[in-house]
């Protein structure tokens, strides 16, 4: 990976040898945060302290700004290809990607600088290597205020959840219309990290916990991965945090809204999420959610003992992780894969359930001074335990069967790029061929009322076929006997949750044009020429007629009759999906 050294401040290490190295978290009131030159400059101090911490950056932000990131390695190496010679497992903290949501920035600073100067755990760094994005939404970090998200409890003042462009990071994965996606896109590749952790800070229901996480645990991720994650990282990592007293919980809806007693479904998360992109990728994947009513230092201390776990975790792991994760990938790339339908999203459904415990508060109601409506809030001085049951079964709801290949013509150029930032491997025809592939044709297609990041949005209807076609020279074929198969499946199958379909990248082929050379009065010449010219179609058209009423006694239907005959031959594939789906390859 070319980085870009950000300006580093270079100072003799014996200052700091009985320094405590305080984060600007630490040295305020453990309720603030830092701007980014502050965090910036006390990543400097750590790369200054000990031989341990690399400072660089992933890319540069809209507005400018350079995107921090500290390398932690034993040895003080920089790059992938170094790291992953060693044999160490690299795990990826991710931290300010909804920037008004700061908790792992602070919570990683200072687990570094426990780490790496600190000496706290001197054996961690044996067996796993550290990539550290403190703030990855650089440019809505800067964006700071006291009134963004009002509801939160600390710090004072934080940034915005959306970047400079209004695009929201963790919807981008897939289409990475955002440079900030890129740049990260780019950093994950070279890398591939056993384990990302994405922290975040949650909104809605109120109950006991500091921290919630979500890890994949149906079929996103390879079947090997999660029975790894559930018998070895998900159960001891929730042992160590309820010895430390930060008890965790999966990331969860309530089927009853405040109603914990009516049961608990755990959400899956496609690729266009972090953790969902990590999951088709076959690695780990946490999202991190802190508790929005909790103190800013309690979430702050929560993240700094999972963020620790995780690493122990998958140090202690590594070798038998790495193994399992190699296995993974060449599974996904095998044609046994290909054998067997995969699912492009799944559904929570209430068929099998577990007994749990949820730890709760009791409720308090009254006649609200202010609207003077009955309010309903928590009782922070009467925790409960709720006896409920939690949802475990997943229903596929969208499914495929992968090709050999997907094709795609030469001109689609972003979508070509695209390809090349997924780290997607892709041939290029080098002739034209005739290919008998399986094509989709649309028939339907509605769009969204309202734009969605960025984009408006289109959900299709089509038909399926078998067709003989030629395919031109310069096409873009991807094998699907590659790792990344699950992924390329996401981006060209167009019932996919976060297709390059839905996103809009293919509208103009969602149906036929609106704009016609032909005026349609024009039909009352072409008609009678067709009809004279072709007895077939004079025996559908006298036959429609006397079958509809209607039509025959609408005018402008009639000559419409005669115009669509005549588009089936202009524009023959008006309707046809650009991708298709080779058999044989």
């Amino acid at each position: 990976m070319k980085v870009r050294l950000l300006a580093l401040l270079l100072l003799p290490s014996f200052l700091f040898a009985q320094q405590p190295l305080l984060s600007p978290y630490e040295l305020g009131n453990q309720n603030r945060t830092p701007r980014l030159a502050e965090t910036i400059a006390f990543c400097q101090q750590l790369v200054a302290a000990t031989t341990q911490v690399s400072l660089t950056s992933i890319g540069i932000s809209p507005q400018g700004r350079e995107i921090p990131l500290l390398i932690v390695d034993k040895d003080g190496l920089q790059d992938a290809s170094s790291v992953r010679a060693s044999g160490r497992a690299v795990v990826l903290i991710q931290a300010c990607i909804h920037a008004g949501e700061p908790d792992g920035k602070d919570a990683g600073l200072m687990l570094i600088r426990d780490i790496a100067y600190k000496k706290l755990y001197p054996d961690l760094l044996n067996h796993v290597s550290i990539l550290f994005l403190p703030i990855f939404n650089v440019d809505g970090h800067e964006d700071f205020s006291a009134w963004k998200r009002i509801n939160q409890n600390g710090p004072e003042e934080l940034g915005n959840r959306n970047t400079a462009q209004r695009l929201n990071l963790n919807r981008d994965y897939v289409k990475a219309d955002a440079p900030e996606l890129r740049h990260w896109l780019k950093l994950y590749h070279e890398w591939m990290p056993e384990l990302f952790i994405d922290v975040h800070v949650t909104n809605g229901a109120d109950f006991q916990y500091v921290t919630t996480y979500s890890m994949e645990d149906c079929g996103h991720m390879d079947s090997a991965l999660i029975d790894w994650n559930r018998r070895v990282f998900d159960r001891q990592l929730n042992q160590r945090m309820q010895a430390d007293g930060f008890p965790i919980f999966p990331y969860f809806s309530f089927v009853r809204r405040d109603q914990p007693e009516s049961g608990i479904t755990i959400p899956t998360f496609p690729p266009q999420f972090s953790t969902g992109y990590a999951a088709v990728l076959n690695r780990l994947g946490i999202l991190v959610e802190n508790h929005v009513y909790k103190p800013y230092k309690q979430r702050v201390d929560a993240t700094y003992r999972l963020l620790l776990h995780s690493l122990e975790l998958i140090a202690q792991n590594r070798q038998e992780l790495q193994t399992i994760i190699a296995q993974s990938d060449y599974r996904t790339a095998s044609p046994e894969f290909r054998n067997h339908p995969i699912a492009l999203m799944y559904t929570p459904t209430r068929t099998d359930s577990i007994p749990c415990d949820f730890l709760g508060w009791e409720l308090i109601t009254e006649k609200s001074e202010l609207s003077g409506a009955d309010w309903t809030r928590h009782d922070y001085n009467a925790p409960i335990t709720i006896r409920t049951h939690r949802y475990t079964s997943y229903a596929p709801s969208v499914q495929i069967k992968l090709p050999k290949a997907y094709i795609l013509p030469p001109e689609f150029l972003d979508i070509i790029e695209l390809l090349k930032a997924h780290a997607i491997v892709s041939e290029t025809l080098p002739q034209e061929q005739s290919l008998e592939v399986e094509t989709y044709r649309f028939t339907q297609a509605e769009w969204s009322r309202v734009p969605n990041e960025g984009r408006i949005t289109a959900t299709t209807q089509y038909t399926t076929q078998t067709e003989k076609l030629n395919i031109p020279k310069g096409s873009i074929v991807v094998p699907t006997n590659q790792p990344r198969a699950k992924l390329i499946a996401h981006l060209f199958e167009p019932n996919g949750p976060t297709s390059l379909v839905y996103w809009g990248f293919f509208t103009g082929f969602l149906r036929p044009s609106t704009e016609f050379w032909v005026n349609l009065n024009y039909m009352e010449v072409k008609g009678r020429e067709m009809l004279d010219k072709d007895p077939a179609l004079r025996r559908e058209f006298e036959a429609k007629k006397a079958a509809n009423a209607s039509f025959a006694s609408d005018p402008q239907a009639i000559l419409q009759f005669f115009m669509d005959k005549i588009r089936v031959h202009v524009e023959p594939n008006a309707n046809l999906y650009p991708v298709v789906r080779a058999t044989t390859w």
